[in-house]
């Protein structure tokens, strides 16, 4: 019984550590993940706390989980670990019935599970949690009490700078669709496809064809049919692809995200975030791709007029033009962030806080 407790307990452990980590990794994503939770149940009085909680609960996940893997104070963390399950058993069961949010983000961005997988996963751990409380007599710490106690301090210190370089560079690990080297280039196979409508004049019936494929040079067939219409079926864009327009509201997606020529987009979902220590850095940044003769865009999801009165206030010299914010926020986790892009291909991705070098950008070039 003894060596089956620990095995389970072992494995509780890896959960949680590994859902404790992928989220620390990526604390603005869990944040914005939290918010969607306190839009959904009009827990807005929470919202400002989002960040906070982004960096805790994973922490705390980590921690726990830590603990019951190297087994340092296990009975603490065993208990610990059926807090978590008490509170997210039933909310997992009550977004399986409501789906109020799509994606519990109970593994960040590493593993999508659908709500009701998600209910069923945190039942078997629930179950497996309760099995090792009530053999509790089986776990047995195996250092001394200030050992222990030192370790689990370290790897507090360990998650935490994960989460602390996440915020203030990017996440160490990119578990986004947008990660470097990702080609948003339509495959070109995929072309638009015409056709022309003709109703035959003895039927009244409509028949449609591909615009190169009718019998154009068929005397007879024209005869008995006359033009009514073209029709044009779009090819699909890529998924990926983040659609991207001027002020005006005209697609200009080519011209931005597919130009073959080197291209630096100041990507900022939000841009009252830009304020005056944000924007010399910036300023660094649009500087060397001036130097470098690159396209630069601003790409914000911002109200034009508070763009034009960021862009104003801060001196910046930049044009600027319009996506959706949940497509930016998922190109890069920092407000503002630098993406570098060349015919269609993320080339490099830096937060504000990166020191702008040529370094960075002769490797875009190159």
């Amino acid at each position: 019984m003894k060596k089956v407790v620990n095995i389970i307990r072992i494995l509780i452990g890896l959960v949680f550590v590994f859902s404790g980590f992928v989220k620390a990794v990526d604390p603005w994503g869990f944040q914005f993940k939290l918010e969607d939770y306190f839009i959904a149940f009009n827990w807005d009085i929470f919202i400002p706390f989002a960040l906070v909680l982004a960096i805790l609960i994973p922490a705390a996940e980590f921690i726990i989980g830590f603990s019951l893997l190297v087994n340092l104070k296990p009975k603490y963390a065993i208990w610990g670990s059926l807090i978590f399950m008490a509170f997210f058993l039933p909310l997992t069961l009550y977004l399986a019935i409501t789906n109020a949010v799509s994606d519990c983000g109970c593994f960040g961005d590493a593993i999508k599970l659908s709500n009701w997988n998600t209910f069923y996963k945190n039942i078997i751990i629930t179950a497996a949690i309760i099995f090792v409380i009530w053999q509790r007599k089986y776990l047995k710490s195996w250092l001394k009490n200030t050992v222990e106690w030192i370790i689990i301090g370290i790897s507090a210190l360990f998650i935490f700078g994960v989460s602390a370089y996440g915020l203030t560079y990017l996440p160490i690990i990119d578990f986004l669709p947008y990660k470097i080297g990702v080609d948003l280039k339509p495959d070109p196979n995929l072309k638009d496809k015409y056709f022309v409508i003709y109703k035959n004049k003895n039927t009244g019936q409509l028949e449609e064809y591909p615009a190169n494929q009718y019998p154009w040079d068929d005397s007879l067939w024209l005869a008995e049919h006359e033009f009514v219409d073209t029709r044009i079926e779009k090819a699909q864009k890529p998924a990926l692809l983040i659609m991207t327009y001027d002020s005006t509201g005209y697609d200009i997606t080519d011209s931005v995200m597919l130009n073959k020529k080197p291209t630096m987009l100041v990507v900022s979902y939000n841009i009252e975030k830009i304020n005056q220590r944000k924007s010399e850095k910036l300023k660094n940044w649009i500087t060397l791709a001036e130097k470098y003769n690159l396209n630069t865009y601003l790409i914000t999801s911002s109200d034009r007029k508070l763009v034009e009165q960021q862009l104003n206030n801060y001196k910046l010299n930049v044009p600027y033009v319009f996506a959706d914010d949940i497509a930016l926020k998922m190109l890069i986790r920092a407000n503002p962030g630098i993406v570098f892009m060349k015919d269609g291909v993320i080339k490099a991705k830096y937060s504000i806080n990166h020191k702008a070098d040529e370094m960075k950008v002769k490797e875009v070039l190159n």
